[in-house]
């Protein structure tokens, strides 16, 4: 693994999409966020390293600062099926695993160089008990993305594939170009010929 471990170098990059993204659900008393900072650390990751694995107790949660990662689920057949795409400004993880200290079912991987900020199942605690606006934020920042999966069940099983994909492309279009095809047909459930097939009929429209 390719991780920067010390949490003194923290402060010496930029954090401040982090708390813009905070700030967009909650207001930050002053001085806060620099307390909060110091719960977590610094992590980066290579282009395709597994950042943590299937049936092992996740490490930590993340933040986004930098690159793109997926998390995914692996069939007792060994297929693959993408969940969640996290580009920058993105937290991803499987928190309950984390809080509960149980195995995860999602392995999470960098699709490219990653640079994340990550904080561990002690210092989620602990700034559950130090900062009330870290809950709060957290739990709007989850019910919104509760809707998200909501919505992506919902589509799965009324849409065709080719809605699907012209959802993706009105909704994430930087997106589509960053991730390789692969990994949109198996976040679609469906097979990379069948994704070929609908992106070759929607260009010939």
């Amino acid at each position: 693994m390719s991780a920067n471990n010390n949490k003194s170098s923290i402060r010496q990059i930029d954090t401040s999409i982090f708390r813009e993204e905070l700030e967009k659900r909650i207001q930050i008393p002053e001085g806060a966020f620099e307390q909060l900072l110091e719960l977590w650390e610094y992590r980066t990751f290579k282009k395709n390293e597994i950042i943590m694995h299937a049936d092992e107790v996740p490490k930590w949660s993340l933040f986004v600062l930098k690159g793109c990662l997926r998390q995914f689920l692996v069939s007792d057949k060994g297929d693959e099926r993408v969940v969640y795409f996290a580009e920058e400004r993105h937290f991803i993880g499987d928190l309950a695993a984390l809080r509960n200290r149980q195995p995860s079912v999602f392995t999470f991987q960098a699709i490219e160089a990653c640079e994340l900020l990550t904080i561990n199942a002690e210092n989620w605690i602990e700034a559950q008990k130090r900062f009330t606006w870290w809950t709060e934020a957290y739990i709007n920042g989850y019910q919104r993305w509760t809707m998200l999966m909501q919505q992506q069940l919902a589509d799965s099983a009324s849409l065709t594939t080719e809605e699907q994909y012209v959802r993706l492309l009105e909704t994430k279009p930087k997106l589509l170009l960053r991730v390789p095809q692969h990994y949109i047909a198996s976040y679609l459930g469906v097979s990379p010929e069948t994704l070929s097939r609908v992106r070759k009929k929607m260009m010939n429209l």
